[in-house]
């Protein structure tokens, strides 16, 4: 499990919860909030496992009692609170309430860890800010979430909110590296993963979107010629037609690169570095450039209220050579088979 040293990324947070720790300065209730994930829940962990050591030198030793039993999730003083089905349930947090009237196994804190903290059913938050507002010392609160605004304001403003934005490229990659040893793949799911290390984790179990970006992005090349693929099967969600987006913004870098430089190392889709060659030939750069544009303005207006179908049309129409259909991809790409 980690401590708060191995937390990659978020510096100025770390260093405020060390110092918090070590100077005895630390707040009763905590909110991490940010996109997801980009390790919140793993410094809620690593920050309770701070408290919970005794060594005093705001991070966790790694070789006390306290710290292989955090470690192994068997500590008496952590308590982790988790959704039940959909919600987290007035009954879960009475428990809380009822736990912070007993004394410590340690004689030190208690710490309570609330993980998607936004789902909390009405009644369970206003049973947590009983509490909040009258905190039973030597208990502190870490809640987790995603979406703040999915909280009530008075639960919010009796925390110290910490926001934990996207991490870099090669944080996510350093990331996933050493959790996954991943290899080759790692790259282009740090690549994809916008900044999340969650998602390029989950982006890791397989390639088969990427390959299938490609043969469509080779199809649609040939629109231009002889031969038409399939149109693409719609994506479920809002976030799969977002990692689909970040795949062909990926793969056309990939093309811009081999216009530009020829040099194969800097590829990030190394393995189809054939296809990529292809697709340099088939494009100028001109129409490269637009098709990366297009997939940026894609990629910002899916993480707003938009049509996901027209959106995606668009991009792929700009793929195509169309820059305009009555009908929309239908009329581009008729027929059936594989998918994207």
């Amino acid at each position: 499990m980690y401590s708060l040293r191995d937390l990659e990324g978020h510096a100025k947070i770390r260093t405020n919860l060390v110092n918090a720790v070590r100077h005895n300065r630390v707040s009763h209730a905590y909110l991490f909030f940010g996109p997801p994930g980009v390790g919140k829940k793993t410094a809620g962990l690593a920050f309770a496992r701070a408290l919970l050591c005794p060594s005093g030198d705001g991070d966790a030793c790694g070789d006390c009692d306290d710290c292989v039993r955090s470690g192994r999730g068997a500590h008496p003083d952590l308590h982790v609170v988790r959704p039940d089905g959909a919600s987290i349930k007035i009954k879960q947090l009475r428990g809380v309430r009822d736990g912070t009237t007993l004394t410590s196994f340690g004689e030190g804190r208690q710490v309570f860890l609330v993980e998607q903290a936004e789902k909390m059913t009405v009644e369970a938050a206003n049973c947590i800010l009983k509490t909040l507002e009258e905190p039973p010392g030597g208990v502190v609160f870490i809640l987790v979430t995603d979406d703040p605004a999915g909280m009530p304001p008075t639960v919010l403003s009796r925390c110290q909110c910490l926001r934990f934005n996207v991490l870099t490229m090669d944080e996510v990659l350093r990331i996933i590296t050493r959790t996954s040893g991943a290899g080759d793949r790692a790259g282009l799911a740090a690549a994809l993963a916008g900044g999340s290390p969650g998602r390029a984790l989950a982006l890791l179990e397989g390639t088969g979107d990427r390959d299938r970006v490609v043969e469509l992005a080779l199809g649609l090349t040939g629109q231009r010629r002889p031969g038409v693929p399939a149109p693409p099967e719609e994506p479920a969600n809002r976030e799969e037609a977002q990692v689909f987006v970040r795949h062909i913004t990926v793969l056309f870098r990939d093309v811009m690169v081999r216009q530009q430089t020829g040099a194969e190392d800097l590829l990030i889709n190394i393995d189809r570095r054939e296809d990529i060659t292809a697709l340099a030939g088939a494009y100028d750069r001109r129409e490269v450039l637009d098709i990366l544009i297009t997939a940026e303005e894609t990629d910002r207006r899916l993480a707003g209220n938009v049509n996901q179908r027209l959106a995606l049309d668009s991009l792929l129409l700009k793929i195509a050579g169309k820059s305009s259909m009555k009908g929309g991809m239908a009329d581009v790409l008729p027929g059936s088979g594989s998918t994207v």
